[in-house]
């Protein structure tokens, strides 16, 4: 199928569920998760929503007690934005065609009104179905018409950065394990240490906020350095950081001495 014919199956199958009764609503929704299932740039719209979304936290932000009905009664507030809209709907769909939730339970708590189930269900199609489908609607228009990002190619990005991340941080903690087991891993950690403390001095001070991220660039250098094994990087790291000191006495005063003794039990193994 084509993006519109993906969408146009969508929005039949979502104003079947609009226009049905109370009693028919489980089968409508089963088809229009079937009509989202169906469609690959519907599921990468949805994935892309749900990519770090906090499903039990949003249950506490978007069901509320409600404040003119009974302690027992709850209802449910629209989320601000499309993102969380999308992915908090979308798991209600879910759990509901899993029969984690029951449909009449739930409508009759959130979305109550006078003891009606057919109200009740009216409710619900109003304050959470329609503005899901309007939302799901405009998104995958925009995505025909190329005023946003293909969200195909944007779910390939987003799992690309995450899998980079992943193994960028693995590397990390495999490098920092190989580090922990040489004898100058205490004077590396020591002089990271001492160099955190200077970007605080340096975020604190009065400098221009040019001047601050090029120190602290120049700190950054030297703490990264010297978890290598390049003799002449940390030198040369070094010597920056130095002058860097000398020039800003009131920020590194002493800073120079320790760290320079440090140096001498890491450029000794390297």
């Amino acid at each position: 199928m084509t993006r519109r014919e993906e969408l146009d199956l969508f929005l039949i199958r979502a104003e079947e569920l609009i226009s049905t009764k109370y009693i028919l609503a489980d089968v409508k929704i089963i088809n229009l998760l079937k009509a989202i299932a169906s469609s690959d740039a519907l599921l990468a719209i949805f994935k892309n929503c749900l990519s770090g979304f906090n499903y039990q936290e949003a249950q506490k932000k978007y069901f509320v007690r409600s404040k003119y009905i009974s302690d027992n009664k709850g209802e449910f507030i629209l989320p601000p934005n499309s993102r969380e809209l999308l992915a908090f709907v979308f798991n209600i769909l879910m759990d509901l065609d899993a029969r984690r939730l029951n449909l009449g339970e739930f409508i009759n708590k959130y979305f109550y009104v006078d003891g009606s189930f057919s109200a009740a269900f009216d409710a619900f199609i109003n304050g959470m179905i329609k503005p899901f489908v309007s939302a799901v609607k405009l998104l995958m228009e925009s995505v025909i018409e190329g005023k946003v990002q293909d969200p195909i190619e944007a779910l390939t990005e987003e799992e690309n950065r995450v899998a980079r991340e992943k193994a960028e941080e693995e590397e990390m903690l495999k490098r920092r394990e190989e580090l922990s087991k040489k004898a100058y891993y205490e004077s590396i950690k020591k002089i990271q240490d001492l160099i955190l403390k200077d970007k605080e001095k340096i975020k604190n001070s009065k400098k221009d906020d040019s001047v601050k991220e090029e120190l602290i660039y120049i700190a950054d250098m030297l703490a990264n350095v010297i978890e290598g094994d390049d003799k002449d990087a940390v030198n040369y790291a070094f010597l920056a950081y130095k002058y860097m000191a000398l020039a800003n006495r009131f920020i590194f005063r002493g800073r120079v001495k320790k760290i320079s003794a440090l140096l001498k039990d890491i450029l000794n193994e390297l």
